[in-house]
């Protein structure tokens, strides 16, 4: 069909109409006061003008790369092996050339279990990478950039977003700068029409006409670094034009877990028990008799104190009894019962207490293995308060502890457990982040310690406390030399002195802060309290009432005691 002289006359109507305003809309941007941004990191843009900052327009024009610009670039093969991990070289034995296929499975099956656990528990920043889309034409990450000590890492997601609509126009030079302190700058590939200058040094300058080019550039820039430090920070300063942001880049070891042997699963292979003793033997051996009954096998470390002339050894094959130099207390003997703990969990226990028939370690092992928390504790079987919390009030020059009863929150799946900052001495806990703390051997204490243990752990380790699991307490002794207990044991006001001189220094704290504060609801509780025994007799009665519950296949707890719950 032939076009008529009216189709061509149109055609050329409409021809003239696209041009001038196409020239119109380069114009109208040229004018402009402070002169427009646009955005030109995609093919096809659709510019909200939500993101363009304060004070510009946004103006779409659609320039695709051309296809040599598009084209897969080379890299350089000694840049791009130093970024991520180094490949491992194996020369010596390999881990599963020691068992059988057969064995090997299950050795793996349970390593695997372990380190997910160990890796649920870690307390770090996620490794997850945060981009900054903002009001600034630099879009960066802005957390979760990683790199090994003396490694290479690429800056992903770096790009400028808007440019400057007068600098397109006339092909004016668009410049980033990149700065750090403890590292240098490559190019893992080289991109056609762009200068980069200080390559290999902390100081990396990239220029070209082009601002696709200059994106495409950026992306194939890596940061390596070249000042060793195990656990440090490098700041990545990065400028175009009037703007400017920081990447922080994480350089640090890579973290190696501490797994433990599972054996059986079992209680027997996967706690130990820890116990402080000094001098009440007819305690001890209630608690030694107690575990051996409910959960045999299981092993008990015994931290004593006793004058060596009052000595009492309980060793035997899941008894192991050590001796310690006479008088050293609480925290001494907890130290040396924890460095011998070979097991994933350790159970600590007062000497005077015992464990019950509905004591069920397997709930707290459970609540471990399944959750992030740290630490877990129970109740004791005739004390109403279980649960605390403890906040550090103040700033860096005035600061004290706020001691409070109660909890934050319930913990999914367990029902009667609660998180807390603070548990009292019966607990649960990860042998591998509790030595990472330790406990402090200072005097001040030797005849009371507890506390400490607990405000050492803020922000370290993560604390639960279950009101079903009820441990017994020996009020009773037999056989018990009273003098000499008392004179090591029982607190005097100059021990008391001491020992908040100690806890002052050392927690860098003011003063002593609020101890249980006067609210109205425990006001109440100590007018009316309950006493002991009221108190043992209600919790004797919700022990066993769980106990019976917990055979209902129905019960949310039921697979944990009964054996049949797969982790």
């Amino acid at each position: 069909m032939t076009a008529t002289a009216g189709d061509k006359k149109l055609f050329m109507a409409s021809l003239i109409s696209f041009v001038t305003g196409s020239m119109l809309v380069y114009l109208d941007c040229w004018l402009l006061s402070p002169s427009c941004y646009v955005n030109v990191y995609t093919k096809t843009v659709d510019v909200e003008q939500s993101r363009v900052p304060p004070g510009y327009t946004a103006r779409a024009i659609l320039r695709p790369l051309k296809n040599d610009e598009e084209r897969p670039l080379p890299s350089t093969p000694v840049y791009t092996g130093l970024i991520g991990e180094k490949p491992c070289e194996c020369v010596g034995f390999w881990h599963k050339d020691f068992y059988t296929p057969k064995q090997w499975t299950i050795r793996l099956r349970n390593q695997e279990k372990c380190l997910q656990r160990y890796e649920r528990r870690k307390i770090v920043l996620k490794s997850v990478q945060n981009y900054v889309d903002g009001s600034s034409p630099i879009s960066y990450p802005s957390h979760g950039v990683y790199v090994r000590p003396l490694r290479a890492v690429q800056l992903d997601g770096l790009r400028i977003s808007w440019f400057p609509s007068k600098a397109i126009i006339t092909n004016a030079v668009q410049t980033v700068k990149l700065q750090c302190e403890k590292g240098i700058f490559r190019r893992i590939a080289n991109v056609s029409n762009v200068d980069v200058l200080g390559e290999d040094t902390s100081v990396m300058t990239i220029q070209t006409s082009k601002p696709l080019l200059l994106n495409r550039q950026l992306r194939r820039i890596v940061y390596q670094n070249t000042v060793f430090d195990t656990n440090a920070f490098d700041l990545v300063k990065v400028q175009y034009k009037k703007f400017s942001v920081t990447i922080p880049i994480h350089i640090r070891h890579r973290l190696i877990p501490w797994l433990y042997e599972q054996g059986s699963g079992t209680i027997r292979d996967r706690v130990s028990v820890v116990v402080k003793t000094f001098l009440r033997y007819s305690n001890l051996r209630r608690l030694v008799r107690s575990v051996a009954d409910l959960y045999p096998g299981t092993r008990v470390i015994v931290a004593d104190d006793t004058p060596s002339q009052k000595f009492e050894s309980f060793q035997d094959k899941y008894t192991d009894h050590y001796l310690m130099p006479q008088f050293k207390g609480f925290f001494a003997g907890r130290n040396l019962g924890l460095s011998q703990v070979t097991t994933e969990y350790f159970l600590y226990m007062d000497d005077d207490h015992y464990l019950k028939p509905y004591t069920k370690l397997e709930v707290l092992v459970a609540l471990l293995d399944r959750t992030d928390f740290h630490v877990v504790g129970g109740v004791y079987e005739d004390l109403e308060m279980f649960a605390t919390t403890i906040r550090v009030l103040g700033n860096s020059t005035h600061a004290c502890y706020e001691k409070l009863r109660g909890w934050y929150h319930s913990v999914t799946g367990f029902p009667g457990c609660y998180a807390v900052d603070h548990t009292e001495n019966f607990f649960l806990a990860s042998t591998a982040e509790v030595k990472a703390i330790g406990f402090d051997p200072h005097v001040a204490q030797s005849r009371l310690g507890h506390q400490e243990f607990f405000t050492a752990g803020l922000g370290r380790l993560r604390i639960a406390v279950c009101s079903n699991i009820i441990v017994g307490h020996n009020k009773t002794t037999e056989g018990l030399d009273d003098k000499l207990y008392q004179q090591y044991r029982v607190t005097d006001r100059a021990y008391r002195n001491m020992r908040i001189r100690h806890h002052l220094f050392r927690d860098n704290l003011t003063c002593v802060g609020v101890k249980y504060p006067r609210n109205l609801t425990l006001l109440q509780s100590l007018r009316d309290p309950n006493t002991p025994q009221q108190v043992k007799d209600r919790r004797e009665k919700e022990g066993w009432s769980f106990l019976k519950g917990l055979l209902n296949e129905s019960h949310s707890l039921h697979g944990f005691v009964h054996g049949k719950d797969e982790d």
